[in-house]
């Protein structure tokens, strides 16, 4: 394990990493530490000129505060570092920041902080374009612009106990506005972060970076190489033992949509009103007492009677929905699982949910993957899943003709028949109609063709969303069902640049010609759909993005949708 976080923490090798230490992570609100940041080229840069100036110091004594190489050895370590990383798009835009920030701190013809801001923003996004459309780019520039805020115009500490101070009300200060930045670009708001990083950025930047690095330095001695490498295990286990602790206390939030902008603003303001300065007491204390408790106060809305929240859950090449009403809770399927044992269900919900039905379309792992997790960690009323299956848990077969309603809406099974002995897995999928009013989305599993035309004439009609079948494959969504039902909107569960293909050119360019508004969790996030409101029905994209109206592209065209 702690190979792997050595060569993400020192050669930015974050791929090394596996899909449940990210997750902890993102639950911790610590990924920025485990990417070739500012904060790595920046301390290599600054240990390499403390060093490089106490040898110029040496050198001449009267003269080395007016050495210029110190500064560009600093310069060519950095560039050296981000290369040795790979130079990719973090390590770059890290690389340009730490050389603009060498140029600021020497004083020496250097452009004052704001300018150099631009001057960073603008070389990386003349470097790399597509800059722009990556979050962490803005992360990055929205932390350096409340850092130039906290200290331009601000007295240097006075010793030791002054910087400690001052390092303290600076992570303090960054942690509200980087969590709101964080919920805006990822929808996800870690609870956790601001105490943890308390401790992990002194960790990581004072300890387990210096001694890696310390430790690729010292190979030709293996005794010190050793020894930097084993005491970067210890505190490597006892970091993760740290945020395994403060996840379990307090798991990473998922808010619902209408509660992401509010509480981001909220945020926002809270950290701007510690920030600034010249403010009064009264206005920071002031203000602090109304947003904090406005912030506490914020919750889901509630639900109209008769109304139903359908979300897709962006868990890559898989599917989980989640149905809610008013008081009623429903899953149809449960999500992948992946070789490493992870399940992406474990990051939606913390522990003790109550779930009145699961059904499972059928057992693929991409499908009833999440389905022993469920088992053990939740409340579930009862398991659906087709005759013939198996799941691992006890459950009642989903049967063709089988109907119950709650809350004003009626749930309808469309298939299977009682006899499932010559389908094959994907055709055995329990087929779900959901009605709401004059709304109806359709769940149809992984069945083909064949099977769709046997439950076709059963659908009522119209279709508000249809959850394309078998991810968008070629072998569902068949002309006759396109043509036939014509909905309005259409969301594909599909893993980004997933190995299938999925949704196939000709599954989006038939339900384009029938003019369906077309999504996937794969460009889009997560997408969230209301059912029977008395206004019209909408639906709504975690990854919103500005730029880009949210579509399906494939490889001859795009899909753009209208909402």
């Amino acid at each position: 394990m702690t190979t792997r976080w050595l060569a993400a923490l020192t050669l930015g090798a974050g791929e090394r990493l596996t899909r449940e230490e990210w997750d902890l992570l993102n639950a911790s609100g610590t990924t920025h530490l485990m990417v070739i940041s500012g904060l790595h080229v920046g301390l290599v840069a600054t240990f390499t000129l403390l060093m490089a100036r106490g040898l110029a110091r040496l050198v001449a004594p009267r003269r080395w505060r007016l050495a210029v190489w110190p500064w560009w050895l600093a310069g060519v370590v950095a560039i050296g570092y981000a290369w040795l990383a790979g130079l990719q798009p973090p390590a770059m835009r890290a690389m340009i920041m730490t050389l603009i920030g060498l140029w600021v701190a020497s004083g020496r013809h250097a452009p004052g902080p704001w300018q150099a801001w631009w001057l960073a923003l603008g070389l990386i996004v003349v470097l790399d374009p597509l800059s722009v459309w990556r979050p962490g780019l803005w992360l990055s520039f929205i932390a350096v612009a409340l850092l130039i805020v906290i200290w331009q115009g601000r007295p240097r500490p006075a010793g030791p106990r002054g910087w400690a101070w001052a390092l303290l009300r600076t992570q303090l200060l960054l942690a509200p506005l980087m969590a709101a930045a964080v919920l805006l670009a990822f929808a996800r708001l870690a609870p956790a972060a601001p105490v943890v990083n308390l401790v992990a950025v002194p960790v990581v930047s004072s300890l387990l970076v210096p001694l890696g690095l310390l430790g690729w330095l010292l190979t030709p001695v293996p005794v010190l190489s050793t020894l930097c490498w084993w005491l970067f295990e210890r505190i490597t286990l006892a970091l993760i033992a740290l945020l395994e602790l403060a996840v379990a206390w307090l798991p990473l939030w998922w808010p619902s949509t209408e509660m992401i902008l509010p509480l981001a603003l909220m945020l926002g303001l809270i950290a701007l009103l510690w920030a600034l300065p010249g403010l009064a007491a009264t206005l920071r204390v002031g203000g602090s007492l109304l947003l904090v408790p406005a912030m506490l106060g914020l919750a889901e809305p509630t639900q109209e009677p008769g109304s139903l929240r359908v979300r897709i859950q962006d868990v890559g090449q898989g599917q989980l929905v989640e149905l809610r009403s008013a008081n009623y809770r429903m899953l149809y399927d449960a999500g992948p699982r992946f070789a490493s044992g992870f399940a992406p269900l474990a990051a939606l919900w913390p522990p003790g949910q109550r779930f009145d039905r699961v059904m499972v379309s059928h057992d693929d792992i991409d499908h009833a993957g999440g389905v022993p997790l469920l088992a053990e960690e939740h409340l579930v009323g009862e398991f659906l899943a087709p005759p013939g299956e198996t799941i691992d848990v006890p459950f009642t077969p989903c049967l063709r003709g089988q109907h119950w309603q709650r809350d004003g809406v009626t749930y309808r099974v469309l298939w299977p028949p009682e006899d499932t002995a010559a389908l094959s897995s994907n055709d055995r999928s329990c087929v779900l109609e959901v009605t709401v009013g004059a709304d109806r989305l359709l769940l149809t599993g992984d069945v083909g063709r064949e099977v769709e035309r046997a439950f076709l004439l059963d659908v009522e009609r119209p279709v508000t969303a249809l959850l394309a079948g078998h991810h968008g494959s070629r072998t569902s969504s068949g002309p006759q069902l396109v043509q036939s039902l014509a909905p309005r909107h259409v969301i594909y569960s599909a893993g980004r640049h997933n190995a299938f293909g999925h949704p196939h050119d000709e599954v989006v360019r038939r339900f384009r010609r029938a003019g369906s508004c077309q999504w996937s969790t794969a460009l889009d996030g997560a997408v969230t759909l209301w059912l029977g409101r008395e206004r019209e029905s909408f639906i709504q994209a975690t990854r919103v993005m500005p730029w880009r109206r949210s579509g399906v592209e494939g490889e001859c065209h795009a899909v753009e949708s209208p909402h």
